[in-house]
């Protein structure tokens, strides 16, 4: 096998292949198996307003919430899908997307831990140590056959053919560190943070701007959400003007991304350094993100199409 050049790969070819694994692309959203001779289809997009929400939010809020989801739904939007994108807007999405795992699943301990990406620095290191194990095997090659022909370890297996021979298994050994070190040199962090932020509203915006009728969302009602009459009335202009009343896709956005709510000593809430959204911010982004990477917005599109046609029976 002829060493691959170790010339750096193109940091937005990098990103690109991260934004498609942290936004779910290269997973299937709709469960398909055959039973029975028939092609069964199974999907989980929830039935109910996302955990978070429940959690989060007060009753008057949720209720709200709630309404935004019909205007939604009566512009032409399906409502598990529209609860489907709410969830990417969770907490426990937002974290999955910036890179933290829970140790549970693989059975070590019940928290979330994180790791970021490395640095191309770091990567060097695993190419020196597959370059310098890739000699070591080559330097006592002839030993490593005669143990493997003097004893009864099992050939490594392939997965599409097994080596016949322990030459054979050792080449495809040292082709395999070679291919390592290749890849690892090759290496050029992408800027994660920069990179993954706000993303998880994507899935609303889009969704909305494919199937909601624009000419239905647009009206002059001011959700309870955005009016705090408990506060004098400066106060509560104050916060008005942060939020846009009448569109249900910029309130979800306002309300559910980003927002922390701090608890003040007598257990009233304090005011929240929450950015309200905009139409513009909205489609801004979405925009940038098409233009940024063609591939990956229209294998999103494709994507909730699916889900769209899915809830549609």
């Amino acid at each position: 096998m002829t060493k691959p050049k170790t010339k750096a790969i193109d940091r937005k070819r990098i990103s690109e292949a991260l934004l498609a694994d942290r936004l779910g692309l290269n997973e299937e959203w709709i469960e398909r198996w055959e039973e029975r001779g028939k092609i069964r289809e199974e999907s989980h997009m929830p039935d109910r307003l996302p955990t978070f929400i429940h959690t989060k939010l007060k009753k008057n809020e949720i209720e709200d919430i709630g309404s935004e989801v019909d205007r939604l739904v009566s512009a032409g939007c399906r409502r598990q899908v529209v609860h489907f994108c709410l969830a990417q807007l969770s907490p426990a999405a937002t974290r999955l997307r910036a890179g933290f795992r829970n140790e549970k699943e693989e059975a070590v301990l019940d928290t979330d831990v994180e790791r970021g990406l490395a640095t191309r620095e770091d990567l060097e290191t695993v190419a020196n140590t597959a370059k310098a194990v890739r000699k070591k095997i080559h330097r006592y090659q002839r030993e490593l056959f005669l143990v493997a022909e003097s004893s009864n370890y099992s050939l490594p297996v392939g997965f599409e053919c097994r080596p016949k021979t322990a030459i054979e298994a050792l080449d495809l050994l040292q082709d395999s560190l070679t291919w390592v070190e290749a890849l690892a040199a090759a290496y050029t962090a992408p800027m994660e943070t920069t990179l993954l932020k706000s993303k998880g509203l994507l899935y609303l915006t889009l969704y909305v701007s494919i199937f909601a009728d624009s000419k239905k969302l647009h009206g002059s009602r001011i959700s309870n959400i955005h009016r705090d009459n408990s506060k004098p009335s400066e106060t509560g202009r104050a916060r008005d003007v942060k939020y846009v009343a009448g569109d249900p896709l910029t309130n979800l956005a306002t309300v559910l991304v980003g927002q922390d709510r701090k608890r003040g000593e007598d257990g009233d809430d304090e005011e929240d350094d929450v950015k309200s959204w905009s139409v513009s911010d909205l489609h801004r982004k979405l925009a940038d993100f098409k233009e940024e990477h063609p591939h990956l917005y229209k294998r999103l599109a494709i994507k909730l199409k699916e889900l769209h046609n899915f809830a549609s029976r």
